[in-house]
This record gives structure tokens, C-alpha cells and sequence, in this order.
């Protein structure tokens, strides 16, 4: 599509280009579905950052926990009877 210097060429040209058949109506429909779906999102986006604030100060109030003893010492070298 050609890129024209006026939003109302632009319009014409893609209308000319999509056909007759679409109508000012599908498109405020489109329109409005994705403003919807965008503003949907974007509360979303906020429910989800809202959370994650909340869990940070759970975190934060919880009590640390002391590190626990190793129950078992790692071997670095398997004993000669054991390997074969």
C-alpha cells in the first residue's frame, strides 16, 4: 500500500484497496473490541502487579529460616572396594 500525505488519502486508498465492502461499522466494531480487550489486559496487568507487591510483603514479614546441617557429607571419591 502506498503511503499517502493525508490520513484521508490514506483512508481512501485503503478502502479503495480492501474493497466497497467494508463498512465504517466492522470497523468502529473492531475498534472497540480491541480497546476493550486492551483495557481488559491492562487491569489485568494491575490485579497481577498488585499481587506480587502483596507476596513481596509476605515474604518480607516471614521469619527467617535458620539453614539446616547438611544430612549427608558429599564424596568426592568412591572407596576402591565399592567401585568395582
Amino acid at each position: 500500500m502506498k503511503q499517502s500525505d493525508s490520513p484521508t488519502e490514506g483512508w481512501k486508498l485503503w478502502k479503495k484497496e480492501m474493497g466497497s465492502d467494508v463498512s465504517t461499522e466492522y470497523i468502529w466494531e473492531t475498534f472497540d473490541s480491541l480497546f476493550k480487550t486492551v483495557h481488559r489486559q491492562g487491569r489485568r496487568v494491575e490485579e497481577l502487579e498488585a499481587r506480587v507487591v502483596e507476596l513481596e510483603r509476605r515474604l518480607q514479614e516471614r521469619p527467617a529460616f535458620p539453614a539446616q546441617p547438611k544430612q549427608f557429607e558429599q564424596a568426592n571419591e568412591m572407596p576402591a572396594e565399592k567401585a568395582a
